[in-house]
């Protein structure tokens, strides 16, 4: 794990995911904006992927669990799309759009808290 890309994207994810999820408290409707946050979220989270399983062949592996992280990451890509399925699912409902923002803000718990596996425990 890259330890500047973490922060800039846990970042951004917190400031696109309170973004989306004020604009659901106001019962903004569900559109191709909100669909395009999360898109970006999982994009970021694949670049984190992409990252995880190159850092320990260039020899940065990390100090804590590595199931333990690997399940954090791999949670963490599937909620971008679990949200998005059941904004569109339920699209006239009134919080579709709060849902995919708590779903971005929750990715950007977890990256930081994979951060944490990754650097600061000691295994």
């Amino acid at each position: 794990m890259i330890s500047w890309l973490m922060l800039a994207q846990a970042i951004a994810l917190g400031a696109i995911g309170a973004v989306v999820a004020i604009a659901g408290i106001m019962r903004r409707p569900f559109g191709d904006w909100v669909l395009g946050a999360a898109a970006l979220t999982f994009l970021t989270l694949v670049v984190q992927v992409v990252a995880s399983i190159i850092a320990p062949i260039a020899g940065a592996g990390p100090t804590g669990d590595l199931l333990e992280y690997w399940t954090y990451l791999i949670t963490a890509v599937v909620i971008p799309p679990a949200a998005v399925l059941w904004a569109l699912i339920d699209k006239k409902g009134e919080w579709s759009t709060l849902v995919v923002g708590i779903g971005i803000l929750a990715c950007a718990v977890m990256v930081y808290r994979m951060h944490q596996i990754w650097f600061v425990q000691v295994a």
